[in-house]
């Protein structure tokens, strides 16, 4: 008898249901690992974990923004964090790549965890004129964290790798005895002035201090709620030389005429400060809004002042000015046209109840406000912006209408993308690396050429002189440079308008020269070809020149030809000899070649003929 083994249908289902059992227990503990690995706290957590960010400062450096300090709140395992702050510092240098286009919700943001500097937030931030990193000065220990590992031996500085990441070093200055005396602060104003040399100062003004900032602060008051902590305004302004390593206290409070007629100066908390290259001999660094003791800022009186000889101007304002606000961000950009401007967004009333959507430009020379139509998704304050590539703003982080860090922040992980040229908000985050250039936006261009500029008010005649030392010129010339960027400046003035011109010039002088081969290839053709009747008896596509009395062939925007022609662009008007020449234009193959008018005046051109705009 065969003996035949038949496993039974019990058996096989109990060795199936027992793999079965062992993969699925096996996945469990996998994913287990996975995602308690994940759900950690991070300081650059993906966008789907991170609610909000506030309280950072960036700046660009090469091909990379850098961010530095702040809070974030974020989701760990779904869930919002142990409530034993109202938000957690952020303890890594993040930094996003600008050289590839890419969008705020997928983006990847590197983190450099900081070794040597405490977690800090609302610190002054600036670039070092060699380009190699970035300093920070000031800045609050959130909520006490670390405050006592807070020093005053020397300046912090992150030396980038190039790559993204970095690392930090405490530079010690030349005369750390003025140091020791300094006040820290947080919530300054602040700004950095290059020369063509290579130096650079950098300026701190006013802010606020207290035992978290400043661990000499007379401000010791015991601690009842963090989020409430009482900090004394700080008058004056504090200057570092970045080439002597050189500290200095400015004296503010002799300013004339003051903000307005806010008293004194020195006490401005949550301004904003920027410098302008442009204006000036040596540049000039203008402070905007915030708030004097109880009084915020308007924004009809600009104050200024040159970097090198700290004589302090001030100029009214025309247009329509912002609502007087703190706590918003501000950059700056230089056009080929000879003007510069100054975008400011969101920010916050006095009392902090109600928060800003809008962006409003100053567009200097002419002081002039214009309010743009475009608003943010949501009011925002106490966030930073920065330019990245040649006509974006990055906004990053900042507080809701709603106040609290543990709303989710509708920017993909914090970001926001503005276009400066079409003034309009990005829904989808998408910065574009390839952009055109910065040019003046078209409201602005409409003040200038509607002649404005020459009915303005100046302050004083020495003023006058300084803004309009150059000429505002829009015309094809403006259309085609890199811009000036920056909201904190990031090195010596760029030379790249000053290149246009030359560029220009030989791309016009090539197509020029390329007509006369044309002409002279038709001439030789038509010399060993049989005779041909008179022009007379021809149809007009068949005739080689133009009749008598046709407009000869100029350098002008449209190529005069009776046949198909491709039209590149027609300025407002013909270009004359005597102007500067930006755009090359190009010769349509497929038109029939036209011999060279002698009869009309040669243009020469000249490689060296400036741009409208002067170097930034």
């Amino acid at each position: 008898m065969e003996l035949i083994y038949r496993p039974s249908p019990m058996g096989i289902h109990s060795s199936v249901s027992s793999r079965g059992f062992d993969l699925l227990l096996l996945s469990s503990l996998l994913f287990w690992c996975v995602w308690g690995q994940e759900q950690q706290f991070m300081d650059a957590p993906p966008a789907n974990r991170l609610l909000r960010r506030a309280y950072s400062r960036a700046t660009v450096i090469g091909k990379y923004v850098y961010i530095d300090g702040g809070e974030l709140t974020q989701l760990v395992n779904g869930k919002e964090q142990p409530g034993h702050n109202p938000a957690d510092p952020s303890n890594s240098t993040l930094s996003i790549d600008i050289s590839q286009s890419w969008t705020a919700s997928t983006v990847e943001i590197k983190a450099t965890p900081k070794k040597g500097p405490v977690a800090l937030s609302d610190q002054a931030i600036w670039n070092d004129p060699s380009g190699d990193g970035f300093y920070i000065y000031g800045g609050r220990a959130p909520y006490l964290i670390n405050k006592d590992k807070i020093t005053k031996d020397g300046i912090w500085k992150f030396t980038v790798d190039g790559t993204g990441g970095g690392t930090w070093t405490l530079e010690r200055p030349s005369n750390p005895d003025v140091l020791k005396k300094l006040n820290l602060t947080d919530k300054a104003a602040f700004a950095a002035a290059y020369d063509s040399s290579g130096g650079a100062v950098s300026f701190v003004i006013g802010g606020t201090t207290s035992i978290e900032i400043d661990p000499d602060s007379n401000n010791t008051s015991v601690v009842t709620d963090p989020k409430h902590w009482y900090r004394t305004p700080i008058p004056g302004m504090v200057s570092y030389d970045m080439k002597s390593r050189t500290f200095s206290r400015i004296d503010t409070s002799t300013v004339i005429p003051p903000f307005g007629t806010l008293v004194p100066f020195g006490t401005l908390v949550d301004g904003r400060a920027h410098f302008v290259p442009q204006f000036g001999p040596n540049g000039l660094v203008m402070v905007l809004g915030g708030k004097v003791g109880e009084q915020l800022v308007d924004f009809n009186n600009i104050a200024f002042f040159d970097p090198k000889s700290g004589r302090w101007g001030w100029q009214k304002t025309v247009g329509y000015a912002p609502t007087e606000r703190q706590s918003f961000c501000m950059v700056g950009v230089a056009s080929p046209a000879g003007t510069y401007e100054l975008f400011i967004y969101g920010g916050a009333d006095r009392a902090f109840t109600e928060f800003y959507d809008d962006i409003y430009i100053l567009s200097l020379p002419g002081f002039v406000w214009l309010k743009t139509d475009a608003h943010s998704v949501e009011p925002r304050n106490n966030q930073d912006c920065v330019v990245v590539g040649k006509r974006q703003i990055l906004v990053i982080g900042g507080h809701g209408q709603s106040k609290s860090l543990w709303a989710k922040d509708p920017f993909p992980q914090g970001l926001g993308i503005f276009d400066m040229v079409d003034l309009t908000w990005s829904e989808e985050g998408k910065y574009e690396a390839g952009a055109e250039d910065y040019r003046t936006p078209k409201l602005v261009e409409e003040w200038y050429q509607d002649k404005n500029l020459s009915a303005m008010s100046w302050s004083n005649d020495e003023v006058k002189s300084m803004f309009l030392e150059n000429p505002v010129l829009f015309s094809a010339t403006s259309t085609a440079t890199s811009a000036s960027t920056g909201s904190t400046g990031s090195g010596e003035k760029s030379s790249s308008v000053n290149k246009a011109g030359p560029i220009a010039g030989g791309a016009v002088g090539g197509v020029v020269i390329l007509g006369m081969l044309a002409g002279l290839a038709y001439y030789f053709w038509r010399k060993r070809s049989k005779p041909s009747p008179s022009d007379e008896e021809l149809e007009p596509d068949q005739r080689g020149n133009a009749p008598n009395g046709s407009p000869s062939l100029e350098l002008k925007g449209e190529l005069p030809t009776e046949g198909p022609a491709t039209e590149v662009y027609t300025p407002p008007e013909e270009l004359a000899c005597n102007r500067g020449i930006s755009e090359a234009w190009e010769l349509d193959a497929s038109s029939q070649p036209r011999e060279l008018d002698t009869s009309s005046p040669a243009c020469e051109l000249h490689a060296t003929t400036p741009v409208a705009s002067r170097a930034s």
